[in-house]
């Protein structure tokens, strides 16, 4: 005969086995049958009870739908931008689809995810691994909204930074000039000059750059910019810059301009639609193409090893050095939040001793201090006033 309790029943089946049920706040019951020690059942009933009480309780049966479902939902929404989806369909299918397809998500667990991570770091790059945990946070983060599990099981610290093999740098503007004249001097590569120039000094992302057209160069040395360009499963997507604040208009150096007007008279046809800083057959520039360009070239001229990317760097930190407030610095780079701004506005290393220099010359315009502030050392004193007795 069963035994009710404040919440639930427990009662004994046949095979000496304990069945514990309750109705939960949906109206519908649920029962758990548990081995033959009583102990278990009122446990489990104790927990199902704890959790109404804090408003933590979730239907048993929603956590069995898997991580793939989910992904699949996720995958599919409205708001993801062409190359975004892209990108998130690649990382799911070569990096978390084996281990999570058919997981359910109430049974993902802070350790499973952390083993996963662990075993994944071996073989996956810092960049891609950074990516899919994001990813695989963010899938999660929607059974969380949908009310299916408590809390999201992804909470490994840092774990969505990917871990840079070595700290980001900026060149100097005279390094930046250097490279875009080694490229000057080869047929082959002289058509990047003004490319590393508008990249260097105009904190341009790549995708941004190479999917100027001839119509976004504007009077006065400005640049328009308005979509991005990447190639992403095997194709070119052409969609809107990575943030809204990625639509801008951006004013280059006049020595840059002028680089660029010269590039456009040699390089690019009349027609608006031409690309500014296509390949010589017109069509887009592949990030990884030019990056084996720039790579030789930075061992050519002796740099310490630089990215591509870090020419966006360089931007920043110089637009930094000029004094540029940080809302200046988000609109010339495009960020979205100040955030993303103050990572760039650090100081390069020579900056100190040009602060130094600048505060000799206030110095130095500085009024003489009265005579009577500079007082004599101890011992002349006591000598003086020897000699004046």
């Amino acid at each position: 005969m069963a035994k009710r309790a404040a919440f639930g029943t427990v009662d004994r089946l046949p095979s000496g086995r304990y069945r514990a049920r309750y109705v939960g706040p949906d109206g519908r019951r649920r029962s758990k049958v548990f081995g033959t020690a009583k102990a278990d059942a009122w446990a489990w009933l104790a927990t199902a009870q704890a959790d109404l009480v804090r408003k933590a309780w979730r239907a048993p049966e929603a956590g069995q739908r898997t991580v793939g479902a989910f992904a699949a939902d996720y995958l599919a929404r409205d708001d993801l931008r062409q190359s975004t989806r892209s990108l998130y369909a690649g990382l799911w299918r070569l990096h978390l689809a084996l281990h999570w397809e058919d997981v359910p998500v109430g049974d993902v667990t802070p350790a499973k995810v952390r083993t996963w991570h662990t075993a994944a770091s071996k073989g996956t790059g810092p960049t891609a691994l950074a990516q899919s945990y994001r990813l695989l946070r963010s899938i999660l983060g929607v059974a969380v909204a949908d009310e299916v599990i408590a809390a999201n099981p992804c909470r490994l610290r840092n774990a969505s930074t990917p871990k840079a093999t070595r700290p980001s740098r900026a060149l100097t503007a005279a390094e930046a000039q250097s490279l875009a004249d080694h490229l000057a001097q080869d047929r082959r590569t002289e058509r990047y000059r003004a490319l590393v120039l508008v990249l260097a000094f105009g904190g341009l992302r790549f995708g941004e750059a190479t999917a100027l057209r001839r119509s976004d160069v504007l009077d006065g040395g400005k640049l328009r910019l308005e979509r991005s360009v990447r190639y992403v499963g095997g194709r070119w997507l052409i969609g809107d810059p990575k943030t809204e604040a990625g639509r801008r208009t951006v004013s280059l150096p006049a020595s840059v301009a002028s680089a660029l007007a010269i590039h456009l008279e040699r390089f690019v046809t009349d027609s608006p639609d031409a690309l500014v800083f296509g390949t010589g057959a017109g069509t887009f520039l592949h990030s990884a193409n030019f990056g084996q360009t720039f790579r030789r070239a930075v061992e050519a001229i002796g740099l310490p090893p630089v990215r591509p990317h870090e020419l966006r760097h360089t931007g920043a930190t110089l637009a930094a050095a000029t004094g540029a407030t940080t809302k200046e610095l988000m609109r010339r780079m495009g960020h979205a939040t100040p955030a993303a701004a103050l990572i760039y506005q650090h100081a390069a290393d020579h900056r100190d001793e040009e602060i130094a220099r600048a505060l000799e010359g206030i110095l130095g315009a500085t009024p003489t201090a009265p005579a009577q502030a500079a007082r004599p050392a101890r011992g002349q004193a006591g000598v003086e006033a020897t000699e004046s007795r």
